[in-house]
């Protein structure tokens, strides 16, 4: 419901600020005052359309504003906390600011969104009637959800829902085994081949590192020989090599030490050095001749270790890895042997929950056709008291025929049925959908009339009726007014009329003329007091203001009061 309207710059209209009343909300004045102006900006406020003729000439910038009670509606709740926009005291303000740039910048509540996220928001809490692309009856799949809700069908709704819903998710996990079972064979083989592949290394963990070591030490054992041989016989124990020439000084310096006892020390020290070279030179050479060169041994640990950096690389480049893969591919293999039993199950299920949705589809459709009628000819007597006498009314139920070999129709959600409203305003038209009558008066009166059945429990708080009483009066007219004043007690209803009988219900009556001077016009909306609005519906009766249409007003007004 909205509250307030803040307008700035729109149009003819320069600043106004208007406070609706939660019932009905009357605009009205002379030809060309701006009444439909601010229609106009409310629909751009919520999402429609905008252009850059709408801001005021000489201007650089139009705004609307508003604030909206949700009355907790869950339904904006979700949407906006999915936009992170927080819902302060069940209130939302809304923004619009039109940019001489061509461009325009909408705000929920002080965060920008765009311009569809406000017509989401619209289509939930607002009918716009004279614009179609805002009422949602017009929309085709909003008529089966009004017929079911009338008919009392929405626990059987749901229960079809609850199976559809069953089915679906049986025919999701059908297709997946059967993406599986195409390819099936060649995965089997695949993964056998994958799990021997492994087993068959018979990776040991760490092996890997200590494989590396063995391999580095053995590639360097034709070096090592060539340097422990090189070694040898720079140390020789025969002839020119270090061993003997040191047995040959300590032997001199053990008979220099007998001439001078001053060289006793250092022949002593020689002799140690000389054992110590002996000892050394002898287990190196045990160690040289130890050591053998294996190519054989070499190759064979070089083998080993590209077996098992193959491995790494295609199964996951460590041990852990490797043996997370191989647990994998058994457990895929062990689930494919379950796939055929659990197909079995799942078309068993299937055909069980087809059955289920069969018998409460057929159910729903029989009564949805058997009793449409009831509000068939509910909404004919309603479009005959709004002067509408040769209007017919249609529900049109069809069936979408399949080649599915489980079932011969479509199956939704709400069951087998689609579901059109279809409407003759004329004598002699053939019946045909709301969205394709042309006469917006004759729109408003048709909406009016299903809304006042059919609309009373839904999302929509804020009726705007615009052009709903061209070319009605007399008794039409104070039907339409009746009519109007009824619904207003379920909805807030903001109205633009000409109409006398109808601007007598208002709870809230507003006036809209203009006012010029040489330079510039201006579109003024206040609110009337009681005085004001017994001056308008005077008005509004005999073109001016005369003590004989003021009576006339106010026994308007008296009645209306009664009602």
């Amino acid at each position: 419901m909205i509250t307030d309207l803040s307008i700035r710059n729109f149009a003819l209209i320069e600043n106004s600020e208007l406070t609706f009343s939660s019932g009905l909300n009357i605009l009205s004045g002379e030809t060309g005052a701006g009444k439909s102006i601010l229609i106009e900006a409310l629909s751009v406020l919520l999402g429609n359309r905008a252009s850059l003729e709408q801001i005021r000439t000489g201007m650089n910038e139009a705004s609307v504003s508003a604030t909206i009670t949700l009355d907790n509606n869950q339904d904006i709740y979700n949407f906006l906390e999915n936009q992170n926009i927080t819902i302060e005291n069940d209130e939302l303000i809304l923004r619009r600011h039109l940019l001489s740039s061509g461009k325009s910048r909408s705000f929920i509540n002080g965060t920008q969104v765009t311009s569809k996220e406000l017509s989401f928001i619209a289509s939930i809490l607002f009918d716009f009637h004279g614009q179609h692309e805002g009422i949602g009856l017009l929309r085709k799949e909003s008529h089966i959800l009004y017929l079911d809700k009338y008919l009392e069908l929405t626990d059987k709704v749901n229960e079809c829902s609850l199976i559809w819903k069953k089915i679906n998710n049986i025919q999701n996990e059908l297709t997946q085994i059967n993406t599986i079972d195409e390819n099936i064979d060649k995965r089997i083989e695949l993964l056998k081949y994958e799990i021997e592949e492994i087993e068959t290394t018979e990776f040991i963990e760490g092996e890997d590192e200590e494989l590396a070591i063995k391999i580095k030490r053995l590639s360097n054992m034709e070096k090592v020989m060539t340097l422990g041989a090189e070694i040898q016989a720079l140390l020789g124990g025969n002839g020119d090599g270090a061993v003997n020439a040191t047995k040959i000084a300590k032997n001199q310096l053990s008979q220099l030490s007998e001439l001078d006892a001053l060289f006793e020390k250092d022949a002593a020290t020689l002799e140690d050095i000389y054992y110590k070279l002996e000892d050394f030179y002898s287990e190196f050479s045990h160690k040289i001749s130890s050591v053998q060169y294996d190519q054989a041994s070499l190759d064979e640990l070089i083998e080993r270790s590209e077996s098992i950096e193959k491995i790494k690389r295609k199964y996951g480049g460590n041990y852990n890895n490797v043996m997370k893969y191989l647990e994998k591919a058994k457990n895929e293999l062990a689930g494919i042997d379950h796939q055929s039993e659990r197909k079995d199950e799942l078309n068993q299920e299937l055909q069980k929950a087809i059955n289920e949705y069969k018998n409460i589809a057929f159910e729903i459709s029989a009564i949805r056709n058997e009793k449409k009628i009831i509000l068939e000819d509910k909404i004919k007597n309603e479009l005959q008291g709004l002067g509408m006498s040769d209007a017919v009314f249609e529900i049109k139920i069809e069936q979408e025929k399949t080649e599915n070999s489980l079932f011969e129709y479509k199956m939704f959600s709400n069951g087998i049925d689609k579901v059109e409203y279809l409407i003759s305003p004329n004598k002699g038209e053939p019946v045909k959908p709301l969205t394709k009558i042309a006469s917006g008066g004759e729109l408003s009166r048709i909406i009016l009339s299903l809304k006042s059945i059919l609309g009373k429990d839904d999302s929509v708080k804020t009726m705007i009726f615009d052009e709903i009483d061209v070319g009605i009066g007399g008794k039409v007219a104070l039907y339409v007014s009746n009519k109007i004043k009824e619904l207003s007690k379920e909805k807030q209803i903001i109205c633009i009329t000409h109409l006398p009988q109808i601007a007598a219900g208002g709870d809230k009556n507003f006036l809209i003329h203009k006012e010029s001077d040489n330079t510039r016009t201006i579109s003024f909306i206040k609110e009337l007091d009681k005085t004001g609005k017994i001056d308008e519906i005077a008005r509004m009766l005999s073109g001016t203001i005369t003590d004989a249409s003021r009576l006339h007003a106010m026994e308007l007004l008296n009645n209306s009061e009664k009602q």
